[in-house]
């Protein structure tokens, strides 16, 4: 029995003359948007417990393989027992299990099987979650990894790099990461040499964690950006996990807490500079102390500056106003990722608050980098996703509510009957928050004349 929040979920691996089927999903999904994958889901309460009739699929796992058949039917248009009649499909093997790791609400743990073929079939993806699809090398695949050019979790990596090690190979065991919380902070890269360190933070609710950065070429300057780890213990476990890395500076996205407590302690003992905006030096200053960097060397950084650089491009600071007005983004010259901070989240809403935050900004911000199309949006709570679709989608949303705002108040709703409406069934620990984004948008409607 598995505990609460952990999804069981199976994966088909299928094999033919040395290539294998991935696909790519949709960037607008919420779990793994636009990442490189394998065909598959997760087990539903009803799929049979029974063992699966048909041959070799009966010796598995009953509800494994009910689910392994629904998903492919599903997914591709694929009938697996049919495949197994005909000849079509000459085996199937347990080929890895992989538990994800314990930094989100909801964690799969992945039953992957290897299906060995005589013949290609003629897939017919669904593409409702397939963007794309493709037969590849286990190289090929991981190639395109290491260029920087997909998203893909770890433990699909590495059943790519026991695939190109032993072609033939099955039963890789658990490929789960392993990870010690009670000395060491979580890290994994989803994009290559961008590794993610979710650091347990004083952040705003439902979120926990505060992604840090590492970015940076072995030529070039190494950067953590944004640790804040909530307590004196995590900062420690930030330093063990930092301990092999030679750091050449912390680099501040913006002047909320969640993104740089404990950074005065964390350089002083790394021995490094803080880089940041120069609002942000003022905001956090003006709240914390002016002796807040005291014996710290602390930097200002840019729109247009080169902080560092990935897979030989300079990255790029851009300033990215409107959750807070001394916001500042990162991107390699390529635009293959954009670094976001609080532009977005990928979960709950970002809170736009006077005096930093200011609605017409955000909207323009979220217009500017629309438009410069990145390939990958790093937010600063949340997994990387592929595309701009959570930009476009919050622009429009936030477009909607305003909107409402606007018909409610023109209508004579004071900003307490609005809330009430246009938040009914939120948490009521956000009401606060969403009562400063109503605020926000009065604000912007007031400028503009149209209140």
């Amino acid at each position: 029995m598995l505990p609460d929040k952990i999804i069981a979920s199976v994966a088909a691996v299928f094999c033919h003359q040395g290539e294998i089927f991935a696909l790519r999903r949709q960037s607008y999904l919420q779990a793994f948007p636009g990442y490189e994958s394998f065909p598959g889901g997760k087990i539903d309460r009803d799929d049979p417990d029974l063992p699966h009739s048909s041959p070799l699929l009966r010796e598995w796992d009953g509800k494994r393989m009910h689910a392994l058949v629904r998903e492919v039917r599903e997914e591709l248009g694929y009938d697996l027992p049919a495949g197994i009649a005909s000849g079509q499909v000459t085996a199937v093997h347990y080929l890895a299990k992989a538990l994800a790791p314990p930094v989100v609400a909801a964690r799969f743990f992945l039953h992957v099987f290897r299906i060995d073929l005589e013949t290609r079939p003629v897939f017919s993806a669904d593409a409702g979650e397939i963007g794309d699809c493709f037969w590849k090398t286990p190289r090929q695949l991981l190639d395109s990894f290491e260029r920087g050019d997909a998203l893909m979790v770890p433990p699909l990596r590495w059943v790519l790099q026991a695939l190109e090690r032993d072609p033939q190979g099955v039963d890789f065991g658990d490929l789960s990461p392993r990870f010690d919380e009670d000395r060491y902070v979580i890290s994994f890269e989803q994009l290559s040499e961008v590794r993610i360190l979710p650091v347990p933070s004083n952040t705003f609710p439902p979120v926990k964690r505060t992604n840090a950065f590492l970015l940076g070429d072995a030529d070039a300057p190494r950067i953590l950006v944004d640790p804040s780890p909530e307590s004196p213990q995590v900062l420690e476990k930030l330093l063990s996990t930092l301990r092999q890395e030679k750091l050449s500076a912390l680099f501040l996205t913006h002047h909320h807490h969640d993104h740089h407590e404990h950074v005065p302690q964390l350089a002083g003992r790394l021995g490094v500079p803080v880089w940041m905006s120069e609002d942000t030096r003022e905001r956090i200053e003006r709240k914390h102390g002016a002796d807040y960097f005291a014996g710290l060397v602390v930097e200002t950084r840019r729109e247009g500056d080169v902080l560092t650089r990935w897979k030989g491009e300079d990255v790029m600071v851009y300033a990215i106003p409107g959750h807070d007005a001394g916001q500042l983004g990162l991107a390699p010259e390529s635009l293959r990722w954009f670094l976001v901070g609080d532009l977005i989240q990928g979960a709950g809403t970002v809170v736009i608050a006077p005096p930093e935050g200011d609605m017409a900004a955000y909207y323009s911000t979220l217009e500017r980098v629309i438009a410069l199309d990145p390939a990958v949006i790093l937010p600063s709570h949340g997994a990387p996703m592929r595309g701009t679709y959570r930009l476009r989608e919050t622009l429009r949303h936030r477009r909607e509510r305003e909107e409402a705002i606007h018909r409610l108040f023109v209508s004579g709703k004071t900003k307490a009957e609005i809330l009430d409406t246009v938040y009914r069934g939120v948490d009521p620990r956000l009401l606060p928050f969403a009562m400063l984004n109503i605020e926000s948008h009065l604000d912007k409607l007031g400028r503009e004349g149209r209140i």
